[in-house]
């Protein structure tokens, strides 16, 4: 299983916590996917090669910034 951190800007409570994950998780080979609002950071475990601009785009589409 591989794994992605991205900083994440605009999370500020659980409730963004919890949109993240349930976005991110339904993509496709991603197996877990964990959210830290305090830390600003998304960590994201996969299996295979999963297109990553996806997970930004998810990311994005919720409102959050992903901080390269």
């Amino acid at each position: 299983m591989e794994e992605t951190k991205l900083k994440v800007s605009g999370m500020h409570c659980r409730s963004c916590e919890t949109l993240v994950k349930e976005e991110v998780g339904a993509i496709e080979g991603v197996r877990e996917v964990e959210a830290d609002h305090r830390r600003g950071l998304v960590t994201v475990r996969y299996e295979g090669g999963i297109d990553l601009n996806k997970v930004k785009k998810a990311v994005e589409g919720l409102g959050y910034k992903v901080v390269e």
